[in-house]
């Protein structure tokens, strides 16, 4: 049966679909080490141990649609508490249940908010313009990001996506009276300009993947002086936002939220948006509860009424999260673990690394992952020197050799042979996917 061209553009996104195969020291030794999904499973077994134990017996009201599709008022008002706390946020600005709309996963709210800040239709109304068939809204990134933005964002809504090039620039520091920070953004404005397309936002990790790097507070303030002159939204994906730990040896940076910046004279708070959810922080993506937290009440209303009834939560999901984040005590030393937990297993894998001969980079000190250079391991001779050719064809050998990573073309590097690797693994896999 014919699909729609629509429909074939989204068959062709791959997605997993049945048994992983995943490798296990004794009960799948030959299964393949992917080192591919963003899981703290460093963390799995604590967290399924405080769910089992406080679990809450299911009456009719987890059963029914009760609150509706957007979160329920005892989970909002839990993470409003401890964002507060743990985001630092100043109480003129703080968080209150109204200022949170759950979904089920940040991937959903991606979607969701190109499809309340951008129109997919031409920037222009005048039809006889030359761009007018191929100019639409647009979406402005730093390289390198995330490489299921694309995805999340484009897929479905028609919004294009817009790169600022740092060409091995520094994009997580200056500010103030530096202003080389934003010169990249601005280029990639003016382009974006000159082709008919019109930015509507900005869109950063904070911490970054795949680099792990960490925007100080005055590059975020640059940004957001940025955002406030060219009248655009600032939307922040803090996902990784409490996974920051120390790695010896190294400048260790700090997270700053864009919530913990005071907004006043530099940006109107109803254009800054922040993602989060408990995927990452909290090791439960199996959850899929992800959260838009806003000052704008009309961006909620458009993303509750027109989004989340195609992506709600489950009542049993947000149960679980309420109880997680109300036990303080718990949620403290949870964090405590956790962290301790990546900056260990983060020193083992470069370890690892460095006898195995593998480069990395080196900066960085929070997520799951880390940016590896296997460009030595390109053979270009074989493909006429075309380096992303190149790199699929050691993305196909590695996977022959029962590894999988995410590749740098999927993440934007400016650089071929570059390889997200998630480390958030136990011991006996990390070293077996490093010795493959």
């Amino acid at each position: 049966m014919s699909l729609s061209s629509r429909g074939e553009a989204l068959a062709r996104i791959g997605f997993d679909h049945g048994p992983l195969e995943e490798y296990h020291p004794l009960t799948n030794p030959h299964g393949t080490v992917k080192f591919l999904y963003a899981e703290n499973r460093l963390m799995h077994d604590a967290l399924a141990t405080f769910i089992n134990t406080n679990s809450t017996p299911i009456t009719s009201t987890h059963l029914s649609y009760n609150e509706g599709y957007t979160g329920t008022s005892r989970l909002r008002a839990a993470t409003a508490t401890h964002l507060n706390t743990h985001f630092h946020i100043p109480s003129h600005q703080s968080l209150t249940p109204e200022s949170i709309t759950f979904a089920a996963g940040a991937t959903a709210l991606n979607e969701a908010l190109a499809l309340t800040l951008c129109d997919p239709r031409p920037a222009t109304d005048h039809a006889s313009d030359a761009n007018a068939s191929t100019s639409r809204d647009a979406i402005l990134l730093a390289k390198y990001n995330y490489g299921a933005f694309p995805t999340d964002f484009a897929a479905r809504t028609g919004v294009e996506l817009v790169y600022a090039k740092f060409n091995g620039g520094e994009q997580f520091c200056g500010g103030g009276e530096d202003e080389s920070v934003m010169r990249p953004y601005e280029r990639a404005f003016e382009e974006a300009k000159g082709r008919g397309c019109r930015v509507r936002a900005v869109v950063l990790c904070n911490p970054n993947n795949p680099l792990g790097r960490c925007y100080s507070r005055q590059a975020l303030a640059a940004l957001m002086h940025f955002c406030r002159r060219r009248a655009l939204h600032l939307i922040s994906d803090e996902i990784y936002a409490l996974s920051v730990y120390e790695v010896p040896g190294r400048a260790n940076e700090h997270f700053t939220s864009v919530l913990a910046i005071d907004h006043a004279g530099l940006v109107d708070s109803r254009r800054v948006h922040v993602l989060y959810g408990l995927s990452k922080d909290y090791a439960a993506g199996g959850l899929r509860l992800g959260c838009l937290i806003s000052h704008n009440e009309a961006l909620h209303r458009a993303v509750r009424g027109g989004v989340c009834r195609f992506s709600s939560p489950s009542s049993l999901s947000m149960e679980v999260a309420a109880r997680m984040l109300e036990d303080r005590g718990w949620m403290n030393g949870f964090l405590r673990s956790s962290v301790a937990a990546l900056a260990r297993q983060r020193v083992l894998a470069e370890g690892l690394l460095d006898e195995a001969g593998v480069g990395y980079y080196r900066g960085g000190n929070a997520g799951l992952f880390m940016w590896l250079d296997l460009s030595p391991c390109l053979r270009l001779d074989e493909v006429g020197g075309d380096g992303w050719a190149a790199e699929r064809m050691l993305t196909k050998r590695l996977l022959e050799g029962g590894v999988v990573m995410s590749t740098g073309e999927r993440y934007q590097s400016e650089e071929p042979g570059r390889y997200r690797m998630v480390f958030s693994y136990d011991e006996a896999t990390l070293q077996e996917g490093i010795r493959r």
